[in-house]
């Protein structure tokens, strides 16, 4: 008689400075209902106890601790340490920060016996107050994509175009941790987030989307997403730091994404929508970007930028998107300043029409 040894599932949790929450979230995971799992600790040099911590819950023979030899930044690169080392038929990510529900695997891995799907998207998830997390009074449901809320577990179209869309306008979550991906399906895809400051996970989470033949959306909710202030995504950053982060993760990611799609046809016949993905993973780096220029002026920040420009080799594809975004913009500009004018030229005219007419009433008085 032969002994399974390869899990169902395997967790990989990034981590970095997290002693305040780890334990709790092992816990979590831990205290699950369903038990063939196993758990990839990757942890980017931290400084704190948090290895400490970890250690401590090796003898369970669920989890095992691996420590990067240089810190990364980010999630980017544990998280792909934790890909290659991992054993699972599926696999997920939790954040060191977060916990999952008990029930979570035991409710995934049924829906996954009677689908069998590459990616399972949980559509909901819960908000939790930074702090231990001993009150699920405290939780409140995050339906970021009410506009395809689900009752029951329902394929995604395969049509590019749809999912496009959705992807643009925000249908699809962009962080990683709220699904389950199936193992075999990203090694033979050679899936792996991009080694950026920011926004990876949105990149990886395009990729997964694209070459996915079965994407399931449910309305299951197991993931409870800490929202603690010194998270990558909340902690206010330096100038010279967020230029550092944001321009990295935005110049580099806008020609990480035009070399992936230009592997289909589908954006070489349709560029409208290869420009949709590109402003949509420029919009929100731009707009914590231009924060500095209300604080900052333009010249003291050329330097920043240019350190950042020169880091990258292929240029073209950001080039030809900026320049576009600033024509577009100028356009947009030009138009609406015309508008004003003839909106303002009306009112002249109403108001000599006003005057015309308060000018008879008052000889009329007379």
């Amino acid at each position: 008689m032969t002994t399974k040894t390869i899990p169902a599932i395997s967790i990989i949790i990034p981590m970095y400075n997290t002693e305040k929450y780890i334990g709790e979230c092992l816990d979590s995971i831990l205290a699950q209902t369903f038990k063939d799992f196993e758990v990839i600790v990757v942890d980017d040099c931290s400084t704190d106890n948090s290895c400490d911590i970890v250690e401590k819950y090796l003898k369970t023979g669920k989890i095992k601790l691996v420590c990067s030899q240089f810190n990364s930044g980010g999630a980017a690169v544990p998280r792909n340490t934790g890909i290659r080392l991992s054993r699972g038929e599926y696999v997920m990510f939790v954040d060191s920060d977060d916990i999952i529900m008990p029930a979570a695997l035991e409710e995934l891995f049924d829906i996954v016996e009677k689908f069998n799907p590459e990616v399972i998207h949980c559509l909901k998830f819960y908000d939790a107050p930074d702090g231990i997390i001993n009150n699920q009074t405290a939780f409140t449901i995050n339906d970021f994509a009410k506009k395809v809320a689900v009752k029951q577990p329902t394929m995604l179209s395969k049509n590019l175009v749809d999912r496009v869309e959705d992807y643009v306008n925000a249908k699809i979550w962009t962080a990683p941790w709220n699904y389950l991906f199936r193992r075999d399906f990203i090694l033979k895809n050679d899936i792996s987030f991009p080694d950026l400051n920011f926004t990876e996970d949105a990149i990886f989470i395009f990729y997964v989307l694209l070459l996915s033949e079965t994407f399931l959306n449910v309305p299951n909710v197991f993931y409870i997403y800490r929202q603690t202030p010194n998270s990558i995504v909340r902690k206010v950053l330096q100038p010279e730091e967020l230029i550092g982060r944001r321009g990295n993760s935005l110049f580099n990611g806008i020609p990480i994404l035009d070399a992936f799609m230009q592997r289909f046809d589908f954006f070489q016949k349709n560029p409208q929508y290869k420009y949709k993905v590109f402003d949509f993973f420029a919009r929100n780096h731009i707009n914590c970007l231009l924060k500095l220029y209300t604080q900052i002026p333009a010249y003291q920040l050329d330097g920043l930028i240019r350190r950042e420009l020169e880091q990258i080799e292929d240029k073209t594809a950001l080039t030809a998107f900026l320049f576009n975004r600033m024509n577009v913009f100028n356009v947009n500009l030009i138009q609406q300043q015309n508008l004003i004018r003839q909106q303002q030229a009306q009112i002249q005219q109403l108001q000599q029409k006003l005057n015309q007419i308060q000018n008879l009433q008052n000889k009329n008085i007379l």
